[in-house]
Order: C-alpha cells, then structure tokens, then sequence
C-alpha cells in the first residue's frame, strides 16, 4: 500500500466515526424522553414552586 491508500482509509475512518456521532446524537435527541438532553435520566420537565405559609 502506498501513502495515499494510507491517507484515504485514515480520513475514511475519521468520516465515518463522524458521521456514527451525528446518527447517534440525532437518535437520542428525538427518542422523545422527558427530561434534560444530558442523559442522566432526570425529569426536569417541571419545577415546583414553594407555596406560602397563610
């Protein structure tokens, strides 16, 4: 193998890596959870107010 075969598979690998990350991440975003996009699995949906004491 040459150098540019080299080259060629090396900016392959790092196109499809790539391109695994966007797929991954677009798939998380709309799996359609509640909660905040970290994936910690919190529901941050809703915050509770403190009600006053009468």
């Amino acid at each position: 193998m040459d150098n540019l075969t080299v080259q060629y598979l090396i900016v392959g690998i790092l196109v499809l890596a790539a391109v695994w990350y966007v797929v991954r991440n677009v798939r998380k975003s709309l799996k359609g959870k509640s909660g905040c996009s970290k994936g910690c699995g919190c529901s941050c949906g809703t915050v509770e107010k403190p009600q006053k004491a009468n």
